[in-house]
Order: structure tokens, then C-alpha cells, then sequence
């Protein structure tokens, strides 16, 4: 069901969030990265959302990172894998 949802959806719920949460929010592709992250950081100090969509999560998360910095969204980054980007010349600029 999540897969279904925009990324205008995605950044609101994150918005929404930031009502109850002043830490940071990281966005990431699925949830064994979620699991793997978790060990790195402070649950107090940073939320982890997992983003999942088709055709690829990747470019979901760049949307939403896309639609929270255009409102200046303070307290957001993403981290998606590189895949084939590095071969292929066309990785994502975003400074989140």
C-alpha cells in the first residue's frame, strides 16, 4: 500500500512529523537499510522513513527530498544506493 503513495504524500507526512519531532529525518530505501542505519543513529536524534515506491524507491526519495527543500524544509537527508549511477554518469545533485 505504501508503494502507491506520492511523493507530495510522503513529504507531507513528513511535515506533519515535524510537529512532534525536532530531530532529524532520514529518509532511506527499504527496510533492511532501515535496520542497518539504526545502528548508527540516536533514535531521540533522528527518525528514519522508510520510502518505498515503483518504479524505484530511489527516485521517490529524490522527489520527496525534491519537494522539502523547494519549501525549505530544515532537518531532512536521504540516502539512497548508487546502483549503476557511477557507470552511467547520472547521479542525483542534492545536497541531502
Amino acid at each position: 500500500m505504501r508503494d502507491h503513495l506520492t511523493a507530495d504524500r510522503e513529504a507531507n507526512a513528513i511535515r506533519m512529523k515535524r510537529s512532534t519531532f525536532v530531530g532529524v529525518f532520514l529518509l532511506v530505501e527499504g527496510s533492511k537499510d532501515k535496520k542497518l542505519y539504526e545502528r548508527f543513529f540516536e533514535k531521540s536524534l533522528c527518525q528514519i522513513v522508510v520510502i518505498s515506491g515503483k518504479p524505484s524507491s530511489k527516485l521517490k526519495i529524490i522527489s520527496v527530498l525534491g519537494i522539502l527543500e523547494e519549501s525549505k524544509f530544515q532537518g531532512v537527508l536521504g540516502i539512497v544506493d548508487a546502483d549503476f549511477d557511477h557507470l552511467e554518469s547520472s547521479a542525483p545533485i542534492t545536497p541531502n
